[in-house]
């Protein structure tokens, strides 16, 4: 069991509500258990556990991502005192980087947050999908008044207090694509992250029949290949050095923990869309290791399995390797749990097909000498709907990936 970075969930409140969101709209009302805000006797403990942790697996780098609901309703003295006492631990440690980033909604940044960030180097991210329209669609407070505008004036103080600016976009499928991107290059971001919405086979909204998603990334990826002025796109960037045999990141879905405002051991928290209490471990920061997680069945499909234990059809899948069965999240369904291909198989093939041969016209030369066929979507769909496919659904997984059916 490795990951490089700590989900803290320091406020499980949110001054927003968005309606896509895992934490607070997708069925999972534990965070109504939870305290409100992380207590400082939590630092101690949780620091003592990343430093056994990083000496067990001797990490040199490592994250701590301070989280939420909204991470910016705990008062600032909380990261001051968090990151001076990590800052202690760290030198009693060889060669290891200590990071910390801040994902936020954006809406209460202002100059003294922006100035706590630069004091204590914390790394910002803000969640913001492209265009006023695509945004105020979802992104709305508890009135259900739209954010953008708030968001913006965020983004830009950012820009001008730290000098840069990096994004988190839920897709949008309804907003233009060429709307989109540009809308963030008028923000002048550095990064957009860009996240397919966290739906399961039981709360699917899309047309199973097409393939939407992949006809908006296409366009997406098709404007952005081409600009020479580019942001970065790290589900982009993970697919394309994929491909390339650069890298092993595709799904936009390392390997975190996350630990929660009362001290529970969790795996990711998309997880939530599953389920009511469908991430609880009943593992606690205060008397648990990290690697206790793997005592539970969730924790360890997350951690070792869930890029290798997929059912049948991801088994056969020509281009497994690349897409590695998509994000856990996608393959639930409560009948059989994870024991299905995701809920955007179709259009991760269609995507990566068109990736793929993009890159063979930019670079001709290195796949001729490396003899690559071209991946050709039409014939992986045809191949996987086949009835000999069919009949390999239950994979030798089964047993374990039903393990989550709901009961």
């Amino acid at each position: 069991m490795q990951f490089d970075a700590l989900i803290l969930k320091v406020a499980s409140r949110c001054n927003l509500n968005c309606s896509y969101c895992f934490m607070y709209n997708l069925g999972d009302t534990t965070y109504k258990g939870q305290p409100k805000f992380m207590t400082y006797e939590m630092i101690d403990s949780i620091l003592e556990k990343t430093k056994r942790y990083i000496q067990k697996y001797n990490r040199k780098e490592f994250s701590f991502i301070f989280h939420g609901g909204e991470p910016l309703l705990i008062e600032k003295d909380f990261y001051r005192t968090f990151i001076t006492k990590a800052n202690e631990i760290k030198e009693q440690l060889s060669s290891v980087i200590f990071k910390y980033d801040i994902q936020t909604n954006g809406v209460l940044i202002t100059e003294e947050w922006c100035k706590l960030f630069r004091e204590l180097n914390i790394y910002p991210s803000t969640s913001v999908d492209g265009t006023k329209d695509a945004h105020d669609m979802f992104r709305v407070d508890h009135r259900g008044n739209g954010s953008y505008d708030e968001v913006c004036k965020g983004i830009k103080l950012l820009k001008e207090q730290i000098g840069y600016a990096d994004t988190v976009c839920v897709i949008n499928i309804k907003e233009d694509a060429n709307a989109i991107y540009e809308s963030f290059k008028r923000m002048n971001v550095n990064s957009v992250n860009f996240l397919i919405p966290d739906y399961t086979h039981d709360n699917f909204p899309f047309d199973v029949n097409k393939t939407e998603m992949a006809d908006w990334l296409i366009r997406l990826f098709d404007i952005w290949i081409k600009d020479e002025t580019r942001y970065k796109i790290p589900m982009f960037i993970g697919l394309v050095n994929r491909l390339l045999g650069v890298s092993e990141q595709t799904n936009n879905e390392s390997a975190v923990l996350v630990i929660e405002t009362n001290g529970e051991i969790e795996a990711i928290d998309s997880l939530k869309a599953c389920g009511h209490g469908f991430t609880k471990s009943g593992i606690n920061v205060l008397k648990n290791d990290f690697s206790d997680i793997k005592n539970s069945p969730l924790g360890k499909l997350y951690f070792e399995e869930s890029t290798t234990k997929l059912c049948g059809k991801c088994l056969k899948c020509p281009i497994k390797e690349i897409c590695q069965g998509g994000r856990l999240v996608h393959r639930y369904k409560k009948e059989n749990g994870f024991n299905n291909t995701s809920v955007y198989c179709s259009d991760l093939i269609k995507f990566i097909a068109h990736i793929q041969n993009t890159l063979m016209i930019i670079f001709p030369k290195l796949y001729s000498e490396k003899n690559i066929d071209s991946i050709i979507n039409e014939e992986i769909v045809q191949f996987l709907s086949k009835e000999k496919v069919n009949l390999t659904t239950n994979s030798m997984f089964t047993k374990e990936l039903e393990y989550f059916a709901s009961k």
